[in-house]
């Protein structure tokens, strides 16, 4: 397969593949404006791909956005380019998730089965997750949701990914998934929140 492909598929399965935060990289940094995500791109040591981090403010406490990243079964409804999705298991804090990644023509759709693991707390929650098996070499990522104010009325999101399909991805459409199909999901995810009790 051509690169361009190659890279077609990288940066889709970007959007949302069902992780890495350098945690002096965005732990201390001021909050982000309302409705205006940071996308970061990191590179990692023997990969082509890099990772993205993308930080996001929401208007919606952490409960409920957490609500919305944390069940996999509900991602087709809830999470753009995502054509199916399923939780296939959960023991304890782990949930083993199927996920596949609608992509445009004349791309093939990615399928991810991913563990992740949830941690919950009054004021923060992560699911981080690994791949076990798919159209992927690397899958890895994880949303975490914290409190973005003292009273715990808005969020601080953060998403971050690594993700290798075993195909390529044109550039352009890793650009387009920085700039704005990434800023994209986390509006989504963000309007499926307001829509909670």
């Amino acid at each position: 397969m051509t690169s361009f492909v190659r890279r077609a598929l990288v940066v889709s399965s970007l959007l949302v593949a069902a992780a890495f935060v350098p945690g002096s990289a965005t732990a201390d940094a001021p909050l982000p404006p309302i409705g205006q995500p940071q996308v970061m791109v990191y590179s990692v040591p023997n990969s082509t791909t890099p990772k993205i981090v993308v930080r996001a403010h929401l208007p919606e406490p952490p409960r409920k956005v957490w609500a919305i990243v944390s069940d996999c079964s509900k991602y087709a409804s809830r999470m753009p380019r995502v054509a199916k999705s399923r939780l296939v298991s959960k023991v304890g804090n782990k949930h083993t998730c199927e996920v596949t990644l609608s992509l445009p023509f004349p791309l093939s759709n990615l399928t991810a089965v991913t563990e992740a693991v949830h941690q919950e707390s009054e004021r923060k929650m992560s699911r981080r997750w690994k791949l076990v098996s798919g159209d992927y070499s690397v899958n890895d990522g994880s949303w975490e949701v914290e409190a973005a104010d003292p009273e715990g009325k808005t969020s601080l999101v953060t998403y971050s990914v690594h993700a290798e399909p075993n195909t390529a991805v044109p550039d352009f459409l890793r650009a387009q998934a920085q700039k704005k199909a990434l800023p994209e999901l986390i509006a989504r995810v963000g309007a499926e929140a307001a829509k909670l009790p």
